[in-house]
This record gives structure tokens, sequence and C-alpha cells, in this order.
């Protein structure tokens, strides 16, 4: 798991933000495996529709929190358009990550934005 993002799950001590980002990283992994070997196996196919699956349950109560974190998130100097969450979860095929390159550039923002609910919630706990 990212470790900014581990160590903040660690201080927020709430599993249904423990398992989202798990399985965000776990997508995260699978775009770059997927992005960097310019293919896809059958294996990791299945490991993105499980994910996938659980994210698409997982994300739409988040979507409002998450939000404002993605919109002022850039990519190469240049403000997100369009949700970055939905942007990966929104593929109807894990193959449309290979040579992606516009699938990989919307990872940054996406992480920026958990990394930044993670530590609103952490705040509002304490």
């Amino acid at each position: 798991m990212n470790p900014v993002t581990q160590s903040l799950l660690k201080q927020l001590n709430n599993p249904e933000m423990d398992a989202f980002a798990a399985d965000w990283d776990a997508v995260t992994e699978l775009v770059i495996e997927i992005y960097q070997q310019k293919s896809l196996t059958v294996e990791q196919q299945a490991r993105f529709f499980e994910a996938q699956e659980r994210l698409q349950a997982a994300y739409p109560p988040l979507a409002a929190e998450l939000e404002p974190y993605w919109r002022v998130a850039r990519i190469k100097g240049e403000l997100v358009v369009g949700d970055p969450f939905l942007a990966v979860l929104g593929k109807a095929s894990a193959k449309e990550f290979v040579e992606n390159w516009d699938a990989m550039r919307t990872l940054p923002a996406a992480r920026e934005a958990l990394n930044m609910l993670l530590m609103r919630k952490i705040e509002e706990q304490g």
C-alpha cells in the first residue's frame, strides 16, 4: 500500500476507509502493471473486475467528500478535468489500461484526493 496512505489509515482507524484504500491500491497497482507490460493477463482482468466491483459500491458514498480534493489536484500544472476515480473505475475492461497514458496520469490526482480526505477525517476525529 502507498506508505502515506497506510500511515494515515493507521491514525484514522476506520474499517470502511481501510477497505476502500486497499481496493484503490489494488486497482492502482494493476493499472501500472498493465501499462508497463503493454498487455493484459486473464488473472489481471479477474483482479480488476473484483476490485472494481467493490469500489463501484464503495465509491458513491465517498464521491462528494473526495470531489473538492481532486478538483484542486493538478497534473503537469493543469487542473484535473473529470473525476479521476471514475476515469479508472468506469473502464469496461482492464484491457483499456494497455498503453493508456491518460489513465496513468489520473492516478496521482486520485491518490492526492484520497490522502487529503484521510487527513481531514483524522483532524475531525481528534
